[in-house]
């Protein structure tokens, strides 16, 4: 029910964006365009009242300096009409094609650009905590409840409790049932990352909607036996800016969104197939040297280096017992 509410919901806001965009007065959206109005009003008031020359060479230099500003030069690109047909086309269609409550989480998708990848800090957290559990699974000694209770990882805590600290439960079952919860976190980060490429791919055709509409409107505008050039400015600057917004919005917002989720997925997924490996060698109280020599493979270049000067350092000062 929920999305069905939310594809008429989609639709309704698709149609009625058009009709914005087609209705609402182009000086009413963009300020540039509203200013130039304003200019051409006051100087048909002067010369109406026939005005000293003086005050209509003032409004002609007012005109200039208003042209020439800074603000001009930003006012030219914003225009809400443009805005509301790209931002609101897609997000419109996102609602059409996807349930409602993964369109809804958009918001929350854009906010994910900022969220980091899994660091090679907690892998090493993983890899240290793996080697110390395998030392007393090793010796038949029970790991501590609160050994488990501190690891900052919550995917490998649930791993030790769940199948380390219970017996019964076999190797095949262990690995089945965490390569089940990767797959279902795999599935679930893909089906975000498919809402962001969407959004990437209808962006740009939004923005050539609104691209036809400003076009449609400037012709009429230009053909008519009063045409004014404030009047085909707005529909000139609906005509480009929207293909502007399209092309921004997906190349540098939804597209490369999508990227970093794939990214974050991807050292995530990494991240939990160590945990699933390091939790088997333990539930099959594995040496601990050969837990090292797996894990190992799962951090950074840099980190296994570090880790192998350590470790001759320790065979030449004798610290390791060989």
């Amino acid at each position: 029910m929920v999305d069905r509410l939310g594809t008429l919901v989609g639709f309704v806001i698709g149609v009625s964006l058009i009709l914005f965009g087609i209705t609402w007065p182009d000086h009413q959206s963009n300020y540039f365009v509203y200013t130039m109005k304003q200019f051409e009003q006051r100087e048909e008031v002067l010369k109406a009242r026939n005005a000293p020359r003086a005050e209509l060479e003032a409004l002609q230099k007012e005109l200039k300096e208003f042209q020439d500003s800074f603000l001009a030069g930003v006012a030219r690109f914003l225009d809400l009409k443009s805005f509301l047909i790209v931002i609101g086309g897609s997000y419109a269609a996102t609602l059409i094609a996807f349930p409602f409550r993964r369109a809804i989480a958009t918001v929350v998708y854009l906010a994910m650009v900022f969220a980091r990848e899994r660091r090679d800090e907690e892998f090493f957290i993983v890899y240290n905590a793996m080697l110390e559990f395998a030392e007393m699974r090793f010796r038949n000694e029970m790991i501590p409840d609160e050994k488990v209770a501190a690891i900052p990882i919550y995917f490998m805590r649930d791993a030790i409790e769940n199948f380390i600290q219970v017996d019964w439960v076999t190797e095949e079952m262990v690995g089945e049932i965490i390569d089940s919860e990767i797959e279902a976190f795999d599935y679930e980060q893909n089906q975000e990352i498919r809402v962001m490429e969407y959004m990437g791919r209808v962006a740009p055709a939004f923005g050539m909607l609104g691209t036809v509409v400003g076009l449609i409107l400037l012709l009429g505008r230009a053909a008519g036996p009063d045409s004014d050039i404030i009047a085909i400015m707005g529909g000139m600057s609906v005509a480009l800016i929207t293909t502007l917004y399209g092309v921004l919005t997906s190349q540098l917002a939804f597209l490369p969104v999508g990227a970093k989720l794939a990214r974050n997925k991807e050292s995530y997924v990494r991240l939990y197939e160590m945990i699933r490996e390091g939790t088997i060698y333990l539930h099959r109280r594995e040496r601990p040297d050969v837990i090292e020599q797996d894990l190992a493979i799962y951090l950074s270049k840099k980190r296994r280096m570090k880790l192998r000067e350590e470790k001759q350092a320790a065979l030449a000062r004798g610290d390791l017992g060989l």
